[in-house]
């Protein structure tokens, strides 16, 4: 116990006497005396724009607990992939396809991730590259999803999920498409930023034969300033991923959620004090999103949905993950 917190201390001792520690580490700091308007007056000083939201999941629509600005639409980054993740989903429920259905891999991304490293044309089931999108947010593994399903199918799962503003992502960007624009000539992202749907598309098809992650140059996507955030994005807010992570918890198929889970995102003494923890985030500079499906040991359903932009400076991602564990201390 500190003066204005409580933490998890993990302490090591040496096997022989006198045992002595040997190793401590400090983790998952919860302030005392926190409250829903200290949480609401942290998030609300965070430099540029930010929203959450923290919703009871259950049978209707999502049930608000907490918000600030929750249908305030905000660039969300690989939290997008919840919406391929759906699209694949949808496909295997209607028996088009299958888990263990094999593809190829096709045009490398860049990291995150690790199959832009594998042989070329690897051999790789839907299930291993679901999983990789999720847990490692691969992006290798989203792009050739994204190949396999079809541009539209993802679109069109984006709209059933109740998207407020669907059209804030056609056409759905892979994610090589988004980087070669952000690393591109200013005036080729600012032409795709003031196009409208049909001639995007067409930006899209005479930029297809000169995708290739070598051609980024190294630094052109650093960490150093926000590129692009508001021209060549993912957008939602709080309440569509909300309503995106509701969607797939009711899903019949166990392996959404078991993929889902394989990062849960939060420390293992959190992740212990839930009965199920599920997780897709999204970060690069300027652009900060924390989504989050759990479940309480009373067996209650919560979403919770963090984003933080920022088009001036990079962003503090231990602020925004500290605010969002904040939150879900609430529901335990």
């Amino acid at each position: 116990r500190f003066e204005r917190a409580l933490a998890t201390a993990a302490l090591e001792l040496e096997a022989a006497p006198p045992h002595r520690i040997s190793g401590l580490r400090i983790t998952d700091l919860r302030p005392l005396d926190d409250g829903p308007q200290q949480i609401l007056r942290d998030f609300a000083a965070l430099p540029g724009a930010a929203g959450f939201g923290l919703y009871r999941l259950g049978q209707g629509t999502p049930q608000p607990v907490l918000v600030l600005h929750p249908e305030r639409q905000l660039a969300v980054g690989s939290a997008f992939k919840l919406w391929v993740l759906d699209a694949l989903a949808e496909d295997i429920a209607r028996g088009r396809r299958k888990w263990s259905d094999v593809v190829t891999l096709g045009l490398r991304s860049l990291p995150s991730g690790e199959l832009q490293d594998w042989p070329e044309s690897a051999s790789v089931t839907l299930e291993t590259l679901a999983t990789l999108m999720i847990a490692k947010s691969d992006n290798t593994a989203t792009d050739t999803l994204i190949r396999v399903l079809g541009r539209k199918a993802v679109e069109a799962r984006i709209r059933a999920s109740g998207h407020a503003e669907p059209a804030r992502n056609v056409p759905l960007l892979a994610t090589l498409e988004a980087f070669t624009l952000k690393a591109g000539p200013p005036e080729a992202l600012a032409a795709y930023a003031h196009a409208d749907d049909a001639a995007q598309v067409a930006q899209l098809a005479r930029m297809a034969p000169m995708l290739d992650p070598a051609r980024i140059p190294p630094g052109a996507l650093g960490a150093d300033r926000p590129r692009g955030i508001a021209e060549a994005e993912w957008f939602a807010s709080a309440v569509d991923l909300a309503r995106a992570l509701d969607g797939l918890r009711r899903r019949s198929d166990p392996r959404v959620l078991a993929i889902l889970a394989v990062n849960p995102g939060i420390s293992p003494a959190r992740r212990a004090a839930l009965d199920y923890a599920g997780f897709k985030g999204g970060s690069e500079a300027g652009v900060l999103n924390l989504t989050h499906l759990v479940r309480n040991r009373r067996g209650e359903w919560y979403a919770l949905v963090a984003s933080w932009n920022d088009p001036a400076a990079p962003l503090d991602e231990a602020q925004l993950i500290t605010l969002a564990q904040r939150l879900l201390d609430r529901v335990q």
